[in-house]
């Protein structure tokens, strides 16, 4: 079971146990508290984040005003909810097709955070809204890199622009070239994982960042990385 079905299931049991109760009083909303508190935890939830959104659950079930024909136990549940959504960031963000032709589009992040399979689904969402996407492996590290993503792509007959021998600066600035000439108005470029105590990889994405001024570049996280996303 994932950390999210475990949270969501925590979080459910400690619902159900709340409206279940005759009356829900100051010490039933900070049963429910505790144990929001323990499940967050238990997802790796950052301590201060915890804390925050903790003490507002508590604020808001206590001490707003009820709407109209809203029970208290009512009340504080829409509360536990619209806290959590705005915890998870509240509205989906939009995402346009790009305006600018060619968009580029920059994926970093660290060594198996999935940027190369996100590659291919971002292509295949732009593909589906009008776009016409190319990718192209700045990837010269991993081995098997360019085959891994040159099978995922073909499957929605996306091209991968690659070159054995070149450096990934080169590698970008030939596919650019080449995709802009044919016309490919959506460039996803996938780079090599890297942490930050690899300067030299540091530097070279840097390097990529000013050889290709991207018109956007997109960090890409594992779900479950817990408070690592702080560091």
């Amino acid at each position: 079971m994932s950390v999210l079905e475990n949270l969501g299931r925590s979080l459910s049991d400690s619902i159900k146990r709340l409206l279940r109760l005759p009356v829900v009083d100051e010490k039933a909303v900070n049963e429910l508290v505790r144990d929001l508190q323990k499940a967050l935890l238990r997802a790796d939830v950052n301590l201060n984040l915890v804390l925050e959104i903790s003490e507002r659950v508590r604020e808001r079930a206590l001490k707003e005003k009820l709407p109209p024909g809203i029970s208290r136990r009512e009340h504080v549940v829409k509360v536990l909810y619209e806290e959590l959504t705005r915890m998870m960031g509240g509205k989906p963000a939009r995402i346009d097709t790009p305006g600018i032709s060619p968009y580029i589009l920059m994926l970093i992040g660290i060594q198996g955070s999935g940027k190369t399979v996100t590659a291919v689904k971002l292509a295949r969402f732009y593909q589906k809204r009008g776009a016409r996407p190319a990718i192209i492996c700045a990837d010269t590290y991993r081995p098997g890199a360019f085959e891994q993503l040159d099978q995922l792509a073909s499957r929605i007959n996306v091209p991968v622009y690659w070159r054995s021998g070149k450096s990934p600066v080169e590698i970008v600035r030939e596919g650019v070239r080449e995709y802009s000439a044919q016309r490919y108005n959506l460039l996803i470029v996938d780079t090599a994982g890297r942490h930050k105590e690899e300067g030299e990889l540091i530097e070279e994405m840097k390097m990529l960042e000013r050889e290709v001024k991207p018109q956007e570049v997109m960090l890409i996280l594992d779900g479950a990385i817990g408070q690592q996303a702080y560091r």
